[in-house]
């Protein structure tokens, strides 16, 4: 076997990287010549990560490591180096979310993915040896792997190696170095020192008793001096390292729904502040998509407070879309009118509802402008003014046409129809007065007989010399009448 081991050892502050350069870039192309300034932080802002359950700075970027901070300084220090560093919290579950979301990126490249999320960093172990034969070779797979990485823009640390034991303790190495072949790997494990291993304090203090400080002083151990020495799960880890045994994992496996959620850098006290970071979102999405061949006409975006509970925004579309340029107005409309009840922390996207790319009409470019240009402009307006906004006619079951045209916004499907109804039917007729050309008629109408006022009408379809047609009737009178227009 070969495994690689992705360390991912500042997620949080490649989050809060990402999201201020998005806001940054965002302030810069929408006001160009405006005296404009953002609630974003400088991009000179030294950042630190602090985990509060151990009281150390668990991540920190390369401006606060000038100011003398370090991984392992407690918040009083790093505050007495540098006073005005922005803090960020460390939060387990968000970090293995974003974790998740890097697996989501990677399965479509490799499908043996292990998620590795323990205390204050993560990592993604991704078996190899199984890949080479579709990608033709280790180089050409491993310059798939690391294209997507880079497009991901997370740092870093990696390292191969035969089982994910022995990979990830050249990770935390920084090795960075790709090998495949059995004697490159035991030569960059023997560098290793104990410290880097999974092996319990206790145990690693036991063996540098006797001397043994390095992984390959471990591994020139017999076998059944390790068995003397240490228990089961000690045995079983330093077989696995030596690459003797093969642990079982758990694979991951993606969701079948898509969730994405974003830490923002800083309290954002104005809605549309949060478009940027919605952008982000909407293009993990589209990635999301396009990798699965799927649309979707369905999205839900929470926010989220501190203290306040989370604003639910539901964005419809009435034509399936996969692009940020189609979703990206949709939620604009939408938030023009909202108001945050107080400065929003986190940023959440959810879809659920998917839809397969109908790949079997071959003709294309058939009534597809008509149809799509349709469609849009109804998912604008109920972006707009509100999902029930829009109205769509049908036909009723009635053969009156006073009756047969219903303008309900979610009414079932008739199946009753007629070719000469028009699109819409006034409520009360109106007289014409205007000069028409008959094209079609008459069409003689009785109304039903429970009816208190029983009518007989002659129906004809007319035109203006503007050439707008209209329904119109002449009464029992002789009189002539508008009932409705065709569009």
């Amino acid at each position: 076997m070969l495994w690689a081991y992705i360390y991912c050892y500042q997620l949080t502050l490649d989050s809060h990287n990402r999201a201020t350069r998005r806001t940054a870039a965002h302030y810069q192309e929408s006001c160009v010549g405006a005296n404009h300034k953002g609630s974003s932080l400088p991009l000179s802002t030294p950042v630190v990560v602090y985990c509060s359950k151990i009281n150390k700075i668990v991540q920190c970027n390369d401006i606060a490591k000038t100011e003398g901070i370090e991984i392992g300084h407690g918040l009083a220090q790093a505050a007495a180096l540098c006073p005005y560093v922005h803090v960020l919290p460390f939060n387990e579950e968000n970090e293995r979310h974003m974790l998740t979301q890097l697996a989501h990126r990677l399965y479509p490249l490799a499908s043996d993915i292990v998620l590795d999320s323990h205390a204050c960093a993560g990592g993604l172990a991704i078996r190899l040896d199984n890949l080479t034969h579709y990608y033709g070779g280790h180089e050409p797979l491993w310059k798939t792997l690391t294209q997507a990485l880079s497009e991901s823009d997370v740092r870093y640390h990696f390292g191969c190696a035969w089982t994910i034991e022995a990979a990830k303790v050249l990770a935390l190495q920084k090795y960075n170095t790709y090998v495949c072949t059995r004697d490159d790997i035991k030569k960059a494990l023997n560098a290793c020192p104990l410290s880097l291993t999974a092996l319990a304090p206790k145990v690693i203090e036991s063996l540098a008793r006797v001397g043994i400080t390095s992984v390959q002083q471990l591994l020139d151990m017999p076998v059944q001096e390790l068995g003397r020495r240490f228990d089961n799960n000690t045995i079983m880890y330093l077989t696995a390292l030596r690459g003797e045994t093969f642990p079982r994992v758990t694979l991951f496996r993606p969701l079948e729904r898509f969730d994405n959620f974003l830490l923002l850098p800083f309290d954002v006290e104005n809605i549309q502040h949060l478009t940027p970071f919605v952008t982000q979102q909407l293009e993990h999405l589209s990635h999301y998509l396009r990798a699965r061949n799927l649309y979707t006409s369905n999205v839900a975006i929470y926010i989220q407070f501190r203290e306040a509970p989370p604003m639910n925004i539901e964005i419809q579309s009435a034509l399936p879309q996969s692009s940020v340029k189609s979703w990206l107005p949709l939620f604009t409309l939408k938030i023009e009118n909202l108001v945050l009840p107080e400065p929003a922390t986190a940023v959440e996207l959810k879809c659920h509802q998917f839809e397969e790319i109908d790949t079997h009409n071959g003709d294309f470019f058939s009534d597809r402008f008509n149809d799509v240009a349709q469609k849009q402009l109804i998912g604008r307006l109920n972006a707009k003014l509100g999902d029930k906004s829009t109205f769509q006619p049908r036909a009723a079951n009635s053969h009156q046409f006073e009756y047969m045209t219903v303008t309900e916004p979610n009414v079932p499907e008739y199946a009753y129809a007629c070719d000469t109804a028009p699109t819409f039917t006034f409520d009360v007729p109106t007289p014409l007065t205007q000069p028409t050309q008959i094209c079609f008629g008459p069409l003689r109408l009785n109304s039903e007989w429970w009816h208190d006022r029983p009518t007989k009408r002659d129906y004809f379809i007319a035109q203006t010399p503007q050439s707008v047609r209209l329904l119109v009737f002449k009464d029992e009178e002789s009189r002539w009448w508008v009932q409705g227009l065709f569009c």
